[in-house]
């Protein structure tokens, strides 16, 4: 657990580092469909995995790292907005890949159904191959597209606040630890 929580603290210091162009949040157009966040839901929530598989260079001395690292966060505003950070790290024939993400919305939350949609407004993209840049752009709006989640909330046995996502067309939830 100590190592997921340092795994998605890093990640979310580096994509907050190297993928935002500038300090200030694009603008969010008025218009966008959004509700007011409910209290339990404010804040930032992090989410991470990493398979045990881990690779080393055909020289033993470089360590590669593990086969697939992802992690996501979301930061609800009590406006109707939101931050989401993804990024990911795969090992495949010896070269390491990052896919980065930061996408500014609105969110819709309803309370009576458990549901939340986000409605991404922007969007930040950056790709990197064995450290060199491949990639580094603002998405287009038609990558753009809204995401649905059913959501429960409640405590890890850890006694670490927790909101539980399901995606639509998936079946179980991931777990998102509150981040104070």
């Amino acid at each position: 657990m100590k190592r997921l929580f340092v795994l998605c603290s890093a990640v979310i210091a580096i994509v907050t580092m190297s993928c935002e162009k500038s300090s200030s949040a694009p603008g969010i157009p008025s218009d966008m469909p959004r509700t007011d966040v409910p209290a339990e839901l404010h804040g930032n929530w992090l989410h991470g995995e990493f398979s045990l598989t881990e690779y080393w260079s055909t020289d033993p001395s470089t360590y590669l790292g593990n086969a697939l690292e992802l992690a996501f966060a979301f930061t609800f505003n009590s406006d109707g907005t939101y931050v989401q950070y993804f990024t990911s790290s795969s090992v495949m024939n010896g070269v390491t890949t990052y896919h980065q993400s930061v996408t500014h919305g609105t969110v819709e939350v309803d309370e009576a159904t458990k549901t939340i949609k986000t409605h991404p407004s922007s969007s930040h993209y950056r790709r990197t191959s064995n450290g060199t840049v491949a990639e580094d752009r603002d998405m287009r709006q038609d990558e753009l597209s809204l995401s649905t989640y059913q959501y429960t909330t409640g405590n890890e046995s850890n006694g670490s606040s927790a909101l539980y996502l399901t995606l639509d067309g998936t079946s179980e939830p991931l777990t998102f630890l509150k981040q104070e």
